[in-house]
């Protein structure tokens, strides 16, 4: 039995040999296609921008640290107002279980909240320009 060469793929080891081979995958933002492989598209489809990656796109240092120093808080508070149902959930669920999930959620919070104010405060200190002030 022959099958066009259009034919959908059934298997995943069957091989055309007189397909052309595909682009390779490239993650969004590295680099840019070659011009070759938009020749065949109409142009509202190729697009007529800039290809590349926009520097100006991605959070600044100041907006990421902001956001971990918040996010941080958020975890660190949430894991206060339950520390009164450990016992209760030690009991449910089994000591060890219970308060190494605890250590694993406020070593994350913490390091979350360290990472971000600790970078706050160092884009703070650049923008000021004034020096360390001890």
């Amino acid at each position: 039995m022959t099958t066009s060469p259009n034919a959908p793929m059934t298997s995943p080891t069957r091989r055309d040999i007189t397909a052309e081979p595909g682009l390779p995958f490239v993650p969004p933002g590295t680099v840019p296609a070659p011009v070759s492989a938009y020749d065949g598209l109409p142009r509202v489809a190729a697009g007529g921008g800039d290809r590349g990656w926009d520097r100006d796109s991605e959070l600044s240092q100041m907006s990421k640290a902001v956001i971990a120093t918040v996010f941080g808080l958020a975890l660190l508070i949430a894991a206060f107002a339950v520390i009164g149902r450990l016992g209760g959930w030690a009991a449910d669920y089994g000591t060890i279980l219970v308060y190494l999930a605890f250590f694993l959620w406020m070593s994350i919070a913490g390091r979350v909240f360290w990472w971000g104010a600790d970078t706050l405060i160092a884009e703070i200190r650049k923008k000021s320009n004034t020096g360390d002030r001890r």
